[in-house]
């Protein structure tokens, strides 16, 4: 793996409500080429399904030919979830002036594929209940570790990683999965933007940004 996704990574992004679409995490280009392009692994629903928690628009939306999934600033997590929804059905990205990035389905697919990631979000306590021997377990581990570091953001240097998830429920999950993993990770206390889940180590911060993008 290229150095630099392990070193002199930015600060975390801004909240991707704030960050203007077309200059959202420039400097993080090459993590997230690589996170973006890794195989879909195991549980590409599961994946979809934490992205989903975490970019689903909120309020009421007219109906249209096609309807949004996920909003986001960042294109590599827009490019993530749409090719992991492609598992189950048609879904395309388009830019908007009002919302950045959407992710979409089509109107006729909407509920299917909303049942389908509800249902893929409420199973994960019992994939990650299970042995850390079995590839199942690490496979959904890594899925959720690297969805978030697409929707949350990274902050990154030698060490430590932290990534934001945009609730208690997402950011327990991830520390969940990183013990999977084998790494120590813990849930510091929310602030404006979410709630902060670090994994300290030198050698276990290399072996997820490994493990998550398919690199060595």
């Amino acid at each position: 793996m290229s150095a630099t996704l392990l070193t002199d990574l930015p600060p975390l992004a801004a909240p991707a409500e704030t960050a203007p679409a077309d200059t959202s995490r420039a400097e993080m280009a090459p993590l997230d080429r690589a996170l973006s392009q890794a195989p879909l692994g195991a549980y590409p629903l599961l994946e979809a399904a934490f992205g989903w928690q975490e970019l689903r628009p909120s309020g009421w939306h007219r109906p249209a030919a096609a309807t949004a999934i996920a909003s986001t600033s960042s294109p590599a997590a827009a490019a993530r979830l749409a090719s992991l929804l492609s598992t189950l059905t048609w879904a395309n990205v388009v830019r908007t002036e009002r919302d950045g990035l959407r992710v979409e389905v089509s109107a006729g697919a909407y509920n299917r594929i909303v049942r389908a990631l509800t249902g893929a979000w409420r199973s994960r306590t019992q994939l990650l209940a299970a042995s850390p021997t079995l590839p199942e377990s690490r496979q959904a581990a890594l899925g959720l570790w690297r969805m978030a570091m697409l929707t949350g953001g990274v902050d990154a240097h030698a060490g430590q990683l932290t990534v934001r998830a945009g609730s208690p429920a997402a950011a327990q999950s991830l520390v969940t999965a990183a013990a999977i993993l084998g790494m120590p990770a813990a849930a510091d206390r929310p602030r404006e933007g979410g709630h902060p889940v670090r994994v300290t180590g030198r050698a276990q911060v290399y072996q997820l940004l490994t493990e998550a993008t398919g690199q060595r």
